[in-house]
């Protein structure tokens, strides 16, 4: 009895039915299970990984009494940590603010105490690592009591060697790593769900299998099961299991030939969609044709972008608001009036800016996770971890376009996919297809040339081959980066940008693209106006040149940032 009295003591009945009663057996267990000392969890999509996690956190604070200072989990990514404590703080409210979630790069410049230099990261985890071993770090700051790893099947060989090393620290530290190595999508940067394994079978770790999927009606489950019996490596012994009784739509169009774009293009216009969309490609170059497509079709499409290139720290707008902020160097902390002030400034002045909603979306999820104190420090590590992907979010009207890579972990009633440039053999890109298709709530519709789903058949499966002969596309998107652009240029001009915003179009001048008042601010690099003639050989001539990014870039050995525009371009084909 004495175990339920603390456990009164603790918390509430309500709160006790919170935090364990809607979860299913293996997702109580795991939450129950404070004896093994390594704990794996194989989770499949959808089956409710961030939850369990979640839960899990709350339960070691409120019911093990695990101090909060002596828990850390580490993420992959800065999104992942953002979500991680938003849904802590809904479960707990303030209590979480005091856990440490952190990237592995920011948890070791914080070991490191280099602040905000996180351009230099690839070798931070190396050196952490040494410093740890030759005891040059504080053991106060290592001392934890349970570590708790996100993504694991992600880790690559550094990681995995600042995981052993904190093992080594704290000989009684429990572990729990979560992981699914069938979406393991990041091989080419050396992850590999090999380290989940070595940590499985070195540790003799108690492992769990999350089967059960709540996202994705039963035959899209089904369906997906069936391709993953083709990936080779696999960790997961057990199939996934749909939660949901009933089935959702499978369309499999085949194509003879690579021109998949019309066809995708024509079903989303004829198709009676509710709910969220997003349509997968493998490219990028693919992502920004259908997006302009859709668009010149009248139908709301928006290109999930990255800041390939640039740190978000130098997106304008962002730059704005922190100048806004006008944080002295002896300021720590942001007052919540200098900060409301700014953010209405921002609304202002970038009232009519295609990349505001971005950079609101950023200044939300900041508020949300810092809610009673705004450190500088943390705003700056937080932009400068954080991608642009992370704030571009649909909504029933507005289609998203992205790569498949960037869609990991996010979820949509409908799915497109279409495979152009897809090799298809490789379990690299069977885990890619994987997890595109796992995104899909309802419907699943893929547009493919080649054999990827040959013998594979489930309930409501619906297969169509289209003939070839689609016409290549009429119209064609263009973003340029920065060694597209005159960046010398821009020094010159940089008064006559003054007025411009993200998403205004440019007109033509004599040498390059001009103001609405025709006061040149855009040159071409020689490496583009190569490529253009080359475009323009083919039949295609440049109608309309848009601001994409305005952006803060230095030039090597300069003392100022200049203002850049990196443009977005549309061609459209005319007869030869």
């Amino acid at each position: 009895g004495s175990h339920l009295h603390e456990i009164n003591r603790n918390i509430t009945p309500a709160k006790f039915r919170q935090l364990f009663g809607e979860l299913t057996p293996t997702q109580l267990n795991i939450i129950k299970d404070n004896q093994a000392k390594f704990i794996a969890v194989a989770a499949g999509p959808g089956s409710g990984k961030t939850k369990v996690l979640v839960h899990k956190l709350a339960s070691l604070l409120l019911m093990e009494d695990v101090k909060h200072e002596q828990l850390l989990m580490l993420t992959f990514s800065r999104a992942a940590a953002t979500e991680f404590k938003k849904r802590l703080l809904a479960l707990i409210g303030n209590a979480a603010l005091y856990i440490e979630i952190k990237t592995f790069h920011s948890y070791c410049f914080d070991l490191l105490g280099k602040v905000g230099s996180l351009e230099k990261s690839d070798t931070i985890l190396k050196k952490t690592v040494e410093k740890i071993k030759n005891g040059e770090v504080e053991t106060g700051r290592i001392t934890k009591t349970v570590l708790v790893i996100d993504e694991a099947q992600d880790m690559d060989a550094d990681e995995f060697a600042l995981i052993d090393a904190l093992m080594e620290q704290n000989e009684d530290m429990r572990v729990i790593a979560v992981g699914d190595d069938d979406q393991n999508i990041f091989e080419f940067r050396g992850a590999s769900a090999k380290y989940l394994d070595r940590f499985i079978q070195e540790k003799q770790a108690v492992k769990y299998e999350l089967i059960e999927n709540f996202r994705s009606k039963n035959n899209l489950v089904e369906f997906t099961n069936a391709f993953a019996k083709t990936i080779r490596h696999r960790l997961k012994t057990t199939p996934v299991v749909a939660r949901q009784r009933d089935n959702g739509l499978i369309k499999l169009v085949k194509g003879q030939d690579d021109k998949l774009i019309t066809p995708l293009v024509e079903d989303m216009l004829a198709t009676d969609i509710s709910g969220t969309t997003c349509i997968l490609t493998r490219t990028n170059e693919e992502a920004l044709q259908i997006a302009g497509c859709l668009n010149q079709k009248g139908m709301p499409a928006k290109l999930v972008q990255t800041n390939d290139g640039f740190s978000l720290f130098n997106l304008r707008e962002v730059r704005f608001f922190l100048n806004r902020l006008n944080l002295a160097d002896d300021i720590f902390i942001i007052g919540d009036d200098v900060w409301e002030q700014a953010k209405r400034d921002l609304i202002n002045t970038f009232a009519r800016s295609t990349k505001l909603d971005v950079c609101a979306n950023l200044i939300k999820d900041f508020e949300v996770t810092n809610p009673k104190q705004k450190y500088k420090s943390d705003l700056d590590v937080f932009i400068k971890e954080s991608k642009l992907e992370d704030f571009v979010h649909g909504s029933g009207q507005v289609i998203l376009v992205s790569t498949m890579h960037k869609a990991k972990g996010k979820e949509f009633d409908n799915i497109f996919i279409m495979l152009t440039s897809y090799g298809g053999s490789s379990d690299e890109d069977k885990r890619l297809l994987y997890v595109g298709m796992t995104r899909a709530k309802q419907r699943l519709n893929i547009y493919f040339n080649g054999d990827h789903f040959k013998g594979i058949s489930t309930e409501g499966l619906e297969r169509q081959r289209i003939q070839g002969g689609y016409l290549p596309l009429s119209e064609m998107v263009m973003n340029l980066t920065h060694k597209d652009v005159n960046l010398g240029y821009f020094k010159n001009v940089q008064k006559h940008m003054a007025s411009l915003m993200c998403g205004d179009s440019l007109v033509k001048a004599e040498e390059g693209w001009a103001n609405p008042d025709e006061k040149p601010v855009l040159k071409f690099s020689k490496l583009f106006n190569d490529r253009l003639l080359a475009i323009e050989k083919s039949g295609f001539r440049l109608q309309k040149v848009k601001i994409g990014f305005i952006l803060y870039w230095k030039e090597e050995g300069a003392k100022e940032d200049v203002k850049i525009i990196l443009p977005e371009l549309y061609f459209s084909k005319h007869p030869l």
